[in-house]
């Protein structure tokens, strides 16, 4: 079998993300001790109940530890008739729409990183960046969508807008500020040359 096209997840951003999720565990199950404590002594058992949040927690570790490799492992590879994104195969037939968001970094104070948010979504995408890349399809008649963040994302995008077979759309993302790209895409993905992936971008990017 023919390889795809790789994309690989950023090994820091998600090293950075899993670290926030176990501290914010921590910090939570620390809180539950002291409060069970408490209904112990008050004997208010009902109140033992909220431990089921803490048992939340555990059961979607394993998807977090999943949805942020820490490994050179592809998490995007794309085929001549097939996607995978997350191990999981999207027929390439069916995909409907694919959204990218690249996620940038803070260059100053609020009116300065809105500011630099729209520049970013008015100017020409730029190369090297990581975000997140959701493909939406239809399978056995319904609609669903995989998701994954990996580096090189508008190079990702750009294989989909230039095969124009599907709904395409990019976005900036900084902070809780979302942007969505006022450039022509389908003309960029055709004058884009061979050598500009290896281009590093000036971007400021989030890790």
């Amino acid at each position: 079998m023919d390889e795809g096209i790789k994309f690989y997840p950023n090994e820091e951003y998600n090293r950075k993300r899993r670290t926030k999720y176990f501290v914010l565990f921590a910090v939570m199950v620390t809180l539950f001790v002291l409060m069970d404590v408490w209904f112990v002594s008050a004997k208010y058992y009902f109140g033992l109940a909220l431990n089921a949040f803490v048992v939340l927690f555990i059961f979607l570790t394993p998807k977090t530890l999943k949805e942020t490799p820490v490994k050179r492992i592809p998490v995007v590879e794309i085929f001549p008739d097939k996607v995978t994104v997350m191990n999981k195969t999207i027929n390439r037939a069916g995909i409907t729409s694919v959204a990218a968001i690249v996620y940038l970094g803070k260059v100053g104070n609020i009116v300065e990183n809105r500011q630099f948010l729209e520049k970013c979504a008015s100017e020409r995408p730029p190369e090297k960046m990581m975000g997140s890349l959701e493909i939406s399809y239809v399978k056995n008649g319904k609609k669903t969508s995989e998701f994954a963040v990996c580096e090189n994302i508008v190079e990702a995008l750009m294989i989909f807008v230039k095969e124009g077979k599907a709904a395409y759309r990019l976005g900036y993302s900084l902070g809780k500020d979302y942007r969505r790209s006022v450039y022509n895409l389908k003309e960029y993905a055709n004058e884009r040359p061979a050598s500009a992936a290896s281009a590093k971008s000036k971007t400021k990017q989030l890790i």
